[in-house]
């Protein structure tokens, strides 16, 4: 009779994980109704580690649950736009042997649900954003406007330059980088030619001379934290200016979520604050000469690559006049401690001098 009762639940774990690693649940999309699209955008809510906040009732929020609920109102919104929204949750097992497709994608096409996917990653040590990208190239419209325009928005822990294993809890033998995501996001593309208008990083550390070198052929503008992001998340709730008003450039969209993440934080926090936007057609012509210079701080330990960023202006062998033109600074020194006493920053963050 055991025997019987394992073989019918054997089945049933069958039926539910299956072979593939995507399953397709029910859109509420009507064809008939497309229209070209004018933008899309792809939000990338890393909850596979440890997430868990107090908002400043002292209530907890887990997984980026914000973020979540924001990018779904942006999406249905999006009247004239493309939205994928993957959340990217811990890989779980049934029973213990068969993998669950844990993670989630929404699909909206011209502000309505086409798909709901759940899906997982086949290959535990596949390139970063391999089965997001797939999953792109499978939903996607090719009925774009002229003038069509994409954004790529992240938001996650830090995202390393070197040493990423472990990044996903349950995934730990994916490698996440700095080099791994510029990589990644490339193949979010249609084609060659195509570049993202702007790229958030709603992450800790990656306003960085290295990462804006890395995006300079994938996309115009960067919005990122050179330091600590208290909270780990900038607003996205102004992405509906993309339909509020149309034909916005991506400098003026990135100066809008800076501006509101700014508002938020300065009521509600004591610690530094610090966003830069990066307008990479001016940063171009310097940034290879930053990163050089910057360079020779970068150390492999692994303890030293989660550090706090510094201000690159604290490094002895670097002029910040040099290295300031297309970035625009939000920045608050902390009440108390070691950087209440810095005024300014140059939008730029390094690692601490390897001494």
């Amino acid at each position: 009779m055991k025997y019987q009762i394992l073989s019918v639940i054997l089945i049933i774990a069958l039926i539910f994980s299956g072979c593939s690693h995507t399953s397709e649940l029910s859109g509420e999309y009507l064809p008939e109704n497309e229209t070209d699209v004018s933008y899309s955008v792809f939000y990338y809510i890393h909850a596979d580690s440890d997430y868990l906040y107090h908002d400043p009732d002292g209530q907890p929020i887990w997984e980026n649950s914000k973020v979540l609920a924001t990018a779904l109102e942006v999406a249905e919104q999006a009247d004239s736009g493309e939205v994928f929204i993957y959340h990217q949750r811990p890989g779980k097992k049934m029973l213990g042997l068969f993998p669950r497709r844990n993670s989630r994608l929404f699909h909206y096409r011209n502000g309505q649900l086409h798909s709901r996917v759940r899906y997982r990653h086949p290959d535990k040590k596949e390139a970063f954003l391999a089965t997001e990208a797939q999953l792109v190239n499978q939903y996607r419209t090719k009925n774009r406007t002229d003038n069509h325009q994409n954004y790529f928005l992240y938001f996650g822990h830090e995202i390393p330059s070197v040493n990423g294993t472990g990044y996903h809890r349950s995934m730990p033998d994916i490698d996440v980088n700095t080099a791994a995501f510029a990589n990644g996001i490339q193949n979010f593309l249609l084609s060659d030619e195509d570049r993202f208008g702007l790229v958030l990083l709603s992450t800790c550390n990656n306003g960085t001379p290295a990462m804006a070198e890395l995006l300079i052929p994938f996309t115009k503008v960067m919005l990122a934290s050179p330091q600590n992001l208290h909270l780990s998340h900038f607003d996205s709730g102004k992405m509906d200016l993309l339909e509020r008003e149309p034909g916005i450039s991506p400098l003026q969209l990135g100066y809008s979520m800076a501006e509101q993440t700014y508002q938020r934080l300065d009521a509600n926090v004591h610690t530094t604050i610090t966003l830069a936007l990066y307008d990479l057609k001016h940063v171009q012509g310097y940034i290879h000469a930053l990163t050089s210079l910057t360079a020779a701080n970068r150390a492999p330990d692994r303890s030293v690559q989660f550090q706090d960023n510094v201000d690159c202006a604290e490094l002895s062998n670097l002029d910040p006049e040099r290295y300031h033109k297309g970035v625009k600074t939000w920045y608050k020194p902390a009440r108390f401690g070691r950087q209440s006493g810095q005024l300014t920053h140059s939008g730029w963050g390094c690692k601490p001098e390897v001494k």
